[in-house]
């Protein structure tokens, strides 16, 4: 069985046990009265134009001259020249990394997995005087520098006590899913095989796993492992119609009554590695060993019914959930 997915541990950015950091993508991506700040995540990476968003983002506002991402990755043919400016007057690394096999997407990612111990020591209750901060990322290099010598067996010891205390490090990826849609279905593959990645290296390491997440204008998205898969999903907006009496002159439900919605009730569950059977527990058509693919049956606009969901498949495959409609645009 896998770790349980707390939807609302995400979208309140309150991870209690879930130490996040924030991977920020092209296009601008809307939250509307979503509090998106960098003090909201360990470290925040924008993926090269991701830093326009942000810029922009945090100017609409009156924030940009105090919130400021943790550095910028990538070729750097998309950041404005003004933005990269500003951020580099306020001494935030610019980092250039040219690789043509690799989206900026995945520099990103492949940062923030090369220095996941730095960034989880950040969370440590009492460091030890000798530990040192996370490293000013000043150069392209994106992998650890290789230890000077063999670790001694307490030293050993100790570090494998710390891998299996720290909590683990969950990734918000911002954006990525608006504009093209070639570049939609790229956003798709590269959380799938960066998810699978993440997870494996991981569990090689004794860490707990943590997940990534996809957060678009209109969802939330991220990748099941095989097994049993328990979602937390409260809050999701499937109460009955409300009374005429608790209506607007619209017909509408009143807003103050929607403030506490974090998810609408749509959900959608795709297979991405070829044909599978899913077995469901919580939605309004639950199936059991439902064999589904693409180019076959597949699982979209269903409904979540309940708080605590379930999805159980040989393979991993992707769940999209719908934002409450005061997330978005």
């Amino acid at each position: 069985m896998s770790l349980p997915s707390n939807t609302s541990f995400i979208l309140h950015f309150t991870f209690y046990n879930l130490h996040p950091a924030s991977c920020i993508l092209p296009p601008t991506l809307y939250l509307r009265k979503t509090q998106l700040t960098p003090h909201t995540a360990l470290i925040t990476v924008c993926a090269d134009g991701g830093a326009n968003h942000f810029y922009d983002m945090m100017r609409s506002r009156g924030r940009e001259s105090t919130d400021h991402p943790t550095l910028i990755i990538g070729d750097l043919d998309s950041i404005r020249p003004s933005v990269r400016s500003h951020y580099e007057a306020h001494d935030i690394p610019v980092i250039y990394h040219h690789d043509d096999y690799s989206t900026d997407f995945q520099k990103a990612l492949n940062y923030i997995r090369a220095h996941t111990d730095e960034i989880l020591s950040k969370t440590s209750p009492s460091p030890s005087p000798s530990s040192s901060p996370l490293p000013s990322p000043s150069s392209s290099k994106l992998s650890p520098s290789p230890p000077t010598g063999e670790p001694q067996p307490q030293q050993h010891q100790h570090q494998h006590q710390h891998q299996q205390d720290q909590p683990p490090l969950s990734i918000l990826i911002l954006g990525g899913l608006g504009g093209r849609v070639d570049q939609a279905f790229s956003q798709i593959h590269h959380l799938y095989t960066q998810t699978q990645r993440h997870r494996h290296l991981q569990s090689a390491s004794q860490t707990k796993p943590g997940n990534l997440y996809l957060i678009s204008e209109e969802s939330i998205t991220f990748i099941l492992h095989s097994g049993k898969n328990i979602i937390h999903t409260p809050r999701a907006n499937r109460a009955a119609p409300k009374p005429d009496d608790e209506k607007d002159g619209n017909g509408n439900g009143n807003e103050s009554g929607s403030e506490g919605y974090l998810l609408e009730e749509n959900v959608g569950i795709i297979p991405l590695s070829g044909m599978t059977r899913i077995t469901t527990k919580g939605f309004q058509w639950d199936v059991e060993e439902w064999e589904t693919e693409i180019g076959g049956q597949i699982s979209t606009s269903n409904h979540v019914q309940a708080d605590v969901v379930e999805v159980s498949a040989p393979v991993p495959v992707l769940l999209t959930l719908e934002l409450a409609g005061r997330f978005k645009r």
